[in-house]
């Protein structure tokens, strides 16, 4: 009998015993059960949305790590034309064990990072951001922007890599909604009539403990929808119920779609291994790569959760100065945005925009036992 045997291979993304264990409370999330949700998001909830892409966690390492501009060359060479159709690219990143989301927008040319511990991924997340442009854009010639996002925080040591899926998964239902928002909106004013929008629950104002067991009760079931932020009148992205049949249509993309657990790192030729081992990069040629325009560097906005504006010294004329670059920066932010067709508080995510952690867990767990009895009955007929 295997030691670590598989209990659900779904598409391309196998999700072993210690994978599942890992959603257990208090568990590390691994590598596999990121694969495995970006996978499920990716054929199922979004598989008609081709504007988000959720890289897999063995290309974004390999990414990530990159010795030179000629390995991160060739893995653009292989993936340009699966890279090229996305205006979003979710990546979540792994540094001496802990997770954190770099979210990559083409409208702005901007990538935004999510760090549920802080500033513990940042400087990492800002030299792999290099790397990744060369990937994502290799016919751009001019820097790019990075802003590390205030980003709702984790009080324990091993709920990082949930984070990564809630933020991920919030930001991607927001984006595809927004889309969907403009081209209804287009098309009324072109004189046709809009498609109609499904009708979002509001949240009713409550405690903190009638909130949390509202919460929790909704997430208990993976069809459920997912809370609307206030903020937004978008309405959500449905849910797409789990099919009863093993038929292999109802799963499969689109063609021509990317999907997450294409793009992982047998591609490469080689197994991954080491996500939890430290890692110390080495960034040999780091001339090669494209600089970070300074006017959103930093650029998070209050104390704690991630945000750090860069203060320039001490005393009144530095202060001046570092007014003068927050309002430039928030200036050209903001004409970004505009320009994109976002929200200028498009890219914050509160921790009311999210599920709770343990709930969160609780959801994937149940997905993973139903496909797995999807599957045997499958099987059976």
């Amino acid at each position: 009998m295997a030691v670590d045997p598989v209990v659900l291979d779904y598409e391309n993304a196998e999700v072993r015993r210690s994978d599942y264990e890992s959603l257990k409370p208090e568990g590390w999330l691994t590598g596999e059960i990121i694969n495995f949700y970006w996978t499920y998001l990716e054929r199922r909830e979004f598989r008609q949305e081709p504007a988000v892409l959720f890289l897999g966690t063995y290309t974004a390492y390999r990414i990530s790590n990159a010795e030179s501009a000629a390995v991160t060359d060739s893995i653009s060479a292989q993936l340009s034309d699966e890279l090229k159709q996305h205006q979003v690219i979710l990546i979540p990143l792994n540094h001496r064990s802990h997770w954190s989301l770099l979210v990559y927008c083409r409208l702005t040319r901007t990538f935004y990072h999510y760090d549920s511990i802080s500033r513990h991924n940042r400087d990492f997340a800002e030299r792999a951001a290099g790397r990744f442009l060369r990937v994502l854009e290799p016919r751009v010639k001019e820097g790019f922007y990075f802003k590390s996002m205030q980003t709702p925080q984790q009080n324990n040591d091993y709920d990082c890599g949930i984070y990564v899926l809630a933020i991920a998964e919030e930001l991607a239902r927001r984006f595809i909604n927004n889309k969907r928002k403009k081209s209804s909106t287009s098309r009324a004013r072109a004189g046709r009539a809009p498609e109609p929008a499904h009708h979002a629950k509001t949240m009713k104002p409550s405690d903190a403990a009638a909130h949390h067991a509202e919460r929790c009760r909704e997430s208990h079931h993976h069809d459920s929808r997912q809370e609307q932020r206030r903020t937004h009148s978008v309405p959500p992205v449905a849910r797409t119920p789990l099919p009863h049949t093993g038929s292999s249509a109802a799963a499969a993309p689109p063609p021509g779609r990317a999907v997450a657990s294409d793009l992982l790192m047998p591609r490469f030729g080689r197994p991954f291994a080491g996500f939890y081992s430290p890692f110390t990069p080495s960034y040999h040629h780091p001339s090669e790569f494209l600089p970070i325009e300074p006017l959103l560097k930093g650029g998070g906005s209050g104390s704690g959760g991630g945000g750090d504006e860069e203060l320039v010294g001490g005393g009144s004329s530095a202060g001046a100065a570092a007014a003068r670059s927050r309002e430039e920066r928030q200036r050209m932010e903001e004409a970004m945005m505009d320009r994109a067709g976002l929200p200028r508080d498009f890219w914050l995510v509160t921790v009311e925009d999210i599920e709770y952690p343990h709930c969160m867990r609780r959801r994937i767990r149940s997905l993973v036992a139903d496909l797995q009895r999807q599957q045997a009955r499958v099987r059976a007929h």
